[in-house]
């Protein structure tokens, strides 16, 4: 049987997990092809900084691809790109850039679309250089290559800046690590599949597991694993099991959030009115509701942005005067293709949100984090983006301090778990947009051109109403906070 390198990544990660990949097709999830595009992307621009190469054109898993890396290497091509072996033993990969040393050497070049190496490239780095040292060909040094976070857009892209390359020769597992992780895996496929081992610490190591829907199937709504902690969370469920009707009162002491565990067995809810009373007196009218929507291009598409920068596109702001006075609306939604978002946002936002009043948002570091950026990015708003800052109240603050809870919010405050908890004729079930990340990757295949006209038409009405609620949202959850007080 092959093993590639995200194989052997997920073979380290969890046995369980390889052997749904090889042998429980029906339980493979969806690829994100927003992150796979995101990653090719990356991947041809990295070769831009390594010119002059030879393209392997053939599929990893080809057999073609062998051949023509293979006559490529006996060409002495200063770079191959995509350059792929396999071992007699059916270990294969491909490296993103092979390049030649001219002294009978090589190194690995791992293209990754982020800003600095993670744990498990360090484990696919390792994967290659093992392939290709037994298929013969002698590596010198290996690097992962991502995107440089220190990098700053003017005018044309300059790809030597973009990117930044970490020798990581010596942090990698040497050959023999490799060859016995190999022959493990490999025992691991041969055999029936295994027991279910669940862990919030390893179903999370790394990422996310696309199998943990399959694995986690029977673990109730809200668990230990919501309750506690990592580590924790494992130790307390391989005593008493996933239910907390089944843990000893003396571990309250330990949960994340004091009140969560007895508000869920006892159906209750938590009200402190001291929290509640302590965000209330800060209000001074007028009273700004404010929410930003962004897109994160890996690759930054404007001047005066960086590589993963939050750009911001869209803002919803409804504003009450006085207490209890009508509510108005005011909204930025950007409509021009490939074009910067931020300065025609920036003046809106300036000439709707007054300077006096409360600023309330909900969690804090996201729109003040922007606020700060653009503050940077155009010097010549600067004081009036800092001074909507200084403004500022965080709605997720009398939540998250469980001033207000209800056991139904299953550990989290998040206003996607807030909102129905205490405003249930309120959802996003049924919006043509359901999050953020939906509103992001919509917005930025309209940035990019890969939309008709009718699709963007829809969006952009679908994007009104998401951002709009968002902000809704936040009048009706501060009328809740006013009433329990």
């Amino acid at each position: 049987m092959n093993i590639s390198k995200s194989d052997y990544v997920l073979g380290l990660k969890c046995p369980n997990a390889i052997w749904f990949k090889k042998f429980r097709k029906d339980l493979q999830q969806e690829l994100n092809t927003a992150i796979l595009e995101r990653s090719t992307a990356v991947g041809e621009l990295a070769c831009e900084k390594y010119p002059g190469g030879v393209r392997i054109t053939a599929k990893p898993w080809e057999s073609a691809a062998i051949t023509q890396t293979r006559q490529a290497i006996a060409n002495n091509a200063p770079f191959i790109y995509e350059a792929t072996l396999a071992t007699d033993t059916g270990e294969y990969c491909a490296v993103d850039i092979l390049q030649n040393n001219n002294d009978g050497t090589w190194n690995i070049i791992e293209v990754k679309s982020t800003t600095h190496p993670h744990d498990y490239h360090y484990l696919d780095a390792s994967f290659q250089r093992y392939v290709f040292a037994k298929c013969g060909v002698q590596i010198r040094n290996c690097y992962i290559l991502t995107l440089n976070p220190e990098y700053v857009r003017h005018g044309e892209l300059d790809i030597q800046a973009l990117f930044s390359a970490h020798d990581v020769t010596a942090d990698l597992q040497d050959i023999d690590t490799v060859t016995t992780e190999v022959a493990r895996i490999r025992e691991i496929l041969n055999g029936p599949e295994l027991g279910i081992a669940i862990s919030k610490t390893k179903c999370n190591k790394f990422y996310e597991c696309g199998y943990k829907c399959h694995c986690w199937r029977d673990i109730p709504p809200y668990s230990v694993f919501d309750a506690f902690r990592g580590a924790l969370a494992d130790e307390v469920y391989a005593k008493y099991g996933a239910d907390l009707h089944n843990i000893p009162d003396d571990l309250y002491t330990s949960q994340m959030h004091a009140g969560d565990i007895e508000a869920f067995l006892n159906n209750t809810e938590i009200v402190n009115p001291d929290i509640l009373h302590d965000f209330t007196d800060r209000l001074q009218w007028p009273l700004y509701f404010l929410d930003y929507e962004s897109i994160m291009p890996a690759v930054p598409m404007f001047d005066n942005s960086r590589p993963y920068q939050q750009i911001c596109f869209q803002f919803s702001l409804h504003v009450q005067r006085v207490p209890g006075g009508e509510l108005e609306h005011y909204e930025y939604l950007h409509n021009v293709a490939s074009t910067d978002p931020r300065p025609g946002l920036i003046k809106r936002l300036i000439e709707t949100i007054g300077y006096t009043g409360s600023v309330i948002v909900y969690n804090q570091g996201f729109e003040q984090g922007r606020n700060t950026e653009m503050a940077r990015d155009f010097p010549e708003y600067a004081d009036n983006l800092l001074a909507i800052n200084d403004r500022m109240l965080d709605l997720l603050m009398p939540f998250r301090g469980r001033g207000l809870y209800r056991p139904c919010q299953r550990g989290s405050a998040s206003i996607k778990q807030t909102l129905p908890a205490f405003v249930p004729d309120m959802s996003y079930a049924n919006m043509g947009i359901h999050n953020g990340t939906e509103a992001s990757e919509q917005f930025m295949d309209f940035m990019t051109g890969r939309q008709t006209a009718e699709q963007t038409a829809t969006m952009m009405q679908n994007l009104h109403d998401y951002c709009g609620q968002d902000t809704m949202a936040m009048v009706k959850l501060l009328d809740v906070v006013q009433n329990k007080c």
